[in-house]
């Protein structure tokens, strides 16, 4: 099942950090009733398609007080939800509830069995028929266990879903090691065990390795498609020559690639075991990466800084490259993000997205000083911060007193930040 998500809240949620002004104070009672509504397209077929939206409307439990709750959801093929997939919607904060149509799909086939395109295909012969899918909510406060309730289960019974298990992306080696057979489909059998592959968790990354079994003094390049010699090739050099990397013995080679047709020539290479990593997270800085042996490879990972420093720029994906010098990085894996920015005197106010979608500024993988859409005034005691955070567009604002280079570290594994003047 659907691992639970990183996006789920910290148990101190509604305390705030002692060094921000906070105000709440809120007197709870636990609701008994949580309604989820019969949808109203409960019968019409739909077609799930990637890009769409379905919804559900939930009444608002009742906790004692004008509160903002955090809305879930859950799917099932059976009612009684004996095995479950979660599912995100695009306001957490909202009874109304917008699910992604691609998220069903997926739903659909990992509680199916489906893992792969073979098993889909074992599994619907013919494609997908239409069926009926159960669905609850979940509301809970943010952080406060005993405030969660689980509504009634209702259903969609028309579903049409497709293929939408997420599998990893991969790239060809082609060249010396496998014979230059020829980058073409009807080699597909021949490649498959030349592929490089993403990572299981980093999928989307465009970080492609694999460790094969090298000869001695390989000659390879790389493509993306199996569509012949010319199209998509990714070399040492535009030119159809190989280059050669003389110094590239043992130990760990760096270089850059472009798209031609240049071959890596390693004269000096004694053949054996070689980790080949090629990052092409950034297809104007592509890199390749190859050590000898078998290496494990991590991929950096990502989430953004939003605010006065980055010029509040929308958290989407089509500003991709407009953030990408307002990242703070994992370069580890242990779920640590640092980055350092240059910060002018005044006031700056601040908060990050765990990922840029297409949901602008209604992406729900902001996380800040609160929840609301506010600033949160904070200072720094001897020139440090640190405190939790939550899901949520609440700012962090701090006045500076003079230009500075400003650290920052978030830490998704506690859901904490801290900050300090350099």
């Amino acid at each position: 099942m659907k691992k639970l998500s990183l996006y789920m809240a910290m148990a101190g949620a509604l305390l705030g950090a002692a060094s921000c002004s906070q105000d709440t104070d809120p007197v709870l009672q636990t609701p008994t009733t949580f309604v989820l509504n019969v949808p109203a397209m409960q019968e019409q077929y739909i077609e799930l398609q990637e890009g769409n939206t379905i919804e559900l409307v939930a009444s608002q439990p009742d906790y004692g007080y004008s509160a903002v709750a955090d809305y879930s959801a859950e799917m099932s093929l059976t009612e009684d939800f004996s095995e479950l997939y979660q599912l995100d919607v695009t306001d957490k904060h909202q009874a109304r509830m917008t699910l992604k149509q691609e998220q069903i799909a997926t739903g659909i086939c990992e509680l199916s069995g489906v893992k792969d395109a073979d098993s889909f295909a074992a599994k619907f012969p013919n494609g997908m028929e239409p069926m009926k899918i159960y669905f609850r909510a979940i509301c809970q406060l943010d952080g406060v266990e005993s405030s969660r309730i689980v509504s009634n289960v209702v259903s969609y019974n028309n579903l049409k879903g497709y293929f939408a298990v997420p599998v990893p992306g991969f790239i060809y080696l082609v060249g010396s090691p496998e014979g230059w057979a020829g980058p073409t489909e009807a080699n597909a059998a021949h490649y498959a065990p030349w592929r490089l592959f993403e990572p299981a968790d980093a999928i989307g990354s465009h970080v492609y390795s694999g460790v094969f079994d090298m000869p001695a003094a390989p000659q390879f390049r790389f493509y993306t498609a199996l569509t012949g010699w010319d199209a998509d090739s990714y070399g040492s050099q535009v030119d159809d020559n190989p280059v050669d990397f003389p110094e590239f013995a043992d130990g760990t080679f760096t270089g850059t690639v472009v798209k031609g047709k240049g071959s890596f020539s390693f004269p000096n290479f004694p053949g054996g075991k070689m980790t080949v990593t090629v990052d092409m997270s950034d297809m104007k800085n592509i890199t390749l990466t190859c050590t000898a042996g078998e290496a494990s490879v991590t991929v950096t990972k990502y989430i953004y800084l939003v605010g006065k420093i980055s010029g509040w720029i929308e958290p989407s994906t089509a500003n991709a490259d407009s953030y990408k010098d307002y990242r703070l990085a994992d370069t580890t894996g242990d779920g640590i993000y640092t980055g350092k920015f240059n910060v002018a005197a005044g006031d700056v106010n601040f908060r990050f997205a765990l990922e840029l979608n297409d949901d602008g500024w209604n992406n729900q993988t902001q996380i800040g000083s609160q929840v609301d859409d506010a600033d949160v005034e904070c200072s720094f005691t001897n020139g440090s911060f640190s405190g939790p955070y939550v899901f949520g567009k609440g700012n962090w604002k701090f006045n500076i007193e003079s230009d500075c280079t400003l650290s920052l570290t978030v830490d998704t594994n506690n859901n904490t930040v801290a900050y300090e003047i350099e």
